[in-house]
């Protein structure tokens, strides 16, 4: 059945690419509004190298950026340097097969940190931030896709970040729940304008993960929502 799985991958966009690039002009078939102009930036899973029994969602994270400006259009992809990354790069192989799990005989001395940044990417309070639902958010440059380190709005964060936070339409507030959803722990729901998080509401137990996902849907929270979130989580 995997076997299968793979093969029909390989002829599918599931597909990983194995390489980066840059194309700097792609050719327009018609034309495109000068007023038209920004960068649009996709983040997915693609393995630099495949590891015996893994799921494709814990492949390394990729990132794509479409440019318009002017009328033009160019392209450049990156993959994200995660630690985990950087290890297996070096070491010419896979590593971890998945969700932090390391590969038999891989060398003590590697990192532990297996996050692959693969699932989310989003823009908020000046910063570009790769998401995936175990680690903290990854922060990308803007222009070369370089990865930046970990973002804990100055410590405030210590621990997994969800992929899915919501920003409100009206304030510009982001909402995200800090958490996993294997924890058996409280878990806080934040709210963001910049660099200084605060805690809204705490969850005492961990729901479900369709209820984990559905609290973090909700757009918009005002005061009055507040204190209700509160009262209800708590």
């Amino acid at each position: 059945m995997l076997d299968q799985v793979k093969t029909e991958a390989a002829r599918t966009n599931l597909a990983p690419i194995p390489m980066e690039c840059d194309a700097p002009h792609l050719k327009v078939t018609g034309e495109l509004p000068r007023e038209l102009n920004g960068t649009l930036y996709r983040n997915g899973p693609n393995p630099q190298f495949d590891a015996p029994g893994a799921h494709w969602f814990v492949g390394d994270g990729m990132l794509h950026a479409f440019h318009l400006e002017n009328g033009r259009a160019s392209y450049r992809n990156r993959w994200i340097r995660t630690p985990k990354w950087l290890a297996e790069h070096d070491a010419g192989r896979a590593l971890f097969g998945g969700f932090g799990r390391k590969l038999p005989g891989t060398p003590a001395g590697i990192t532990d940190d297996g996050g692959v940044a693969n699932t989310n990417i989003i823009f908020h309070g000046g910063k570009l931030l790769a998401l995936e639902e175990g680690h903290l958010p990854t922060e990308i440059e803007p222009g070369t896709l370089n990865r930046l380190g970990y973002c804990d709005y100055k410590g405030a964060i210590k621990g997994p970040f969800t992929a899915h936070p919501k920003i409100d339409p009206v304030t510009g507030e982001m909402v995200f729940l800090r958490g996993s959803i294997a924890s058996t722990r409280p878990m806080p729901a934040w709210c963001t304008t910049s660099s200084s998080p605060k805690i809204i509401c705490c969850f005492r137990s961990c729901p479900s993960p369709a209820a984990w996902s559905a609290r973090c849907a909700a757009s918009r929270l005002t005061p009055g929502s507040r204190r209700k979130a509160r009262m209800s989580a708590l």
